[in-house]
């Protein structure tokens, strides 16, 4: 999937993540957001910095809802 931030610490910034419900990462087994180069994003942590989704697949979505992530779609 890709993220943006709309953050003014991260203006501008665009990136890649994923979902896993790897137990290393997701002690809960809920599905966790893992942005690549900076890691796994806790709920709060995205809510904060602003992150948006520009793009994803549907399963992707899902995965951020039963996540509990609360990042706006913005694709089309």
């Amino acid at each position: 999937m890709k993220i943006r931030s709309k953050a003014p610490i991260l203006r501008e910034w665009e990136g890649e993540g994923y979902m896993t419900t790897d137990p290393s990462l997701s002690p809960e087994g809920k599905p966790m957001l893992v942005v690549r180069g900076k890691g796994p994003v806790e709920r709060a942590e995205a809510y904060v910095l602003g992150y948006e989704i520009t793009e994803a697949t549907d399963e992707e979505l899902e995965q951020l809802r039963e996540g509990r992530y609360a990042i706006p779609y913005m694709g089309t």
